[in-house]
């Protein structure tokens, strides 16, 4: 077993690795997980700081085996009786910082931070996989992905469009509330996709741009036909789940997707669209909910695991 890598410490029982060793270029990843316990960009109702802890403590084990180089293997899927992200290489890498926060660290270095990593995981050629944290993280994790890929576009799952046209150059000014407009007003992307969007939005927010769309249906007949060519950064903000099913986040909306409706959804986006990063955020600090935060976020997290590294594979065998 190569040295660096630690057989079942991670979230799902994925293999561990330390960040360096992938970013040095030592161990090749194609995909990584990567928490980021922070939520200094909420204004109200903190707690998101937690959704790395919950996940990880409490996500299931899936008893792979691993080989000398991290590749995975040893589980299959009952249902397609094939097997599950065999032959690929995905490491939990831990935390950006720790909880709490080391109070010396403010927001604008943390949000500096994970712009460089970002680009510097895009730069290695591997798919991150942030668990947050608050939503104003996708800022800087998008900023550093489009310094690799170029101008990205953003699909997002989400109860609330999360934009403002106020003035915002410099990311220590957003919150997870507007971060769209500073992305926008920085070209990081070209263009937006919201889905779940059952909120209203007040007038001084605006004028929305026309490359924002927001829908609540994800159709997928409706979707691109560039959606192999261009980089998509996956956002998924847990308030667009029916809060009966997921009830532990900051801001719940009724009328929201299913989980089932949302795994859809979001396989289907990981299978058909260049997807070079996905975030998982405003998950909440909450005791009685912990364990079944921990199953959702698990289930999101191997749905874009399997659908980004087993597509690849399916396509080439099949075209």
């Amino acid at each position: 077993m190569t040295a660096p890598i630690r057989p079942g410490l991670g979230a799902l029982g994925l293999p561990s690795a330390d960040l360096g060793v992938v970013l040095a270029g030592e161990l090749t990843a194609d995909a990584v997980v990567l928490g980021l316990p922070f939520d200094a960009g909420v204004p109200g109702v903190p707690g998101q700081r937690h959704g790395p802890e919950i996940f990880r403590k409490l996500s299931p084990t899936h008893g792979w085996s691993v080989a000398e180089d991290g590749a995975l293997g040893g589980v299959i899927d009952p249902v397609t009786r094939g097997p599950v992200l065999s032959g690929r290489r995905v490491f939990d890498v831990g935390d950006l910082g720790s909880v709490p926060i080391d109070p010396r660290i403010g927001r604008g270095t943390y949000y500096k931070t994970l712009t460089r990593l970002s680009e510097q995981l895009a730069g290695a050629g591997t798919i991150p996989v942030f668990i947050g944290g608050d939503h104003s993280l996708s800022a800087p994790a998008a900023t550093g992905a489009a310094a690799v890929h170029g101008p990205l576009r953003f699909l997002c799952f989400d109860a609330h469009c999360d934009f403002s046209a106020r003035p915002m150059p410099d990311a220590t000014d957003i919150t997870h509330a507007d971060f769209l407009g500073h992305l926008f007003q920085t070209g990081t992307i070209s263009d937006a996709e919201l889905y779940g969007v059952r909120t209203y939005l007040p007038a001084d927010c605006g004028p929305l741009p026309e490359a924002l769309r927001c829908a609540y249906p994800y159709e997928p007949e409706a979707s691109a036909t560039d959606r192999y060519d261009r980089p998509t950064y996956l956002s998924i903000d847990l308030d667009v789940i029916e809060p009966a099913d997921f009830p532990a986040t900051g801001h719940p909306e009724a009328g929201g997707y299913r989980l089932r409706e949302l795994l859809a959804a979001v396989e289907h986006v990981c299978r058909t669209r260049r997807v070079v990063a996905v975030d998982i955020v405003e998950a909440l600090q909450d005791d009685g909910e912990n364990r079944a935060t921990s199953a959702t976020v698990s289930a999101l997290v191997m749905t874009c695991l399997r659908a980004l590294l087993e597509h690849p594979r399916e396509r080439e065998t099949t075209e």
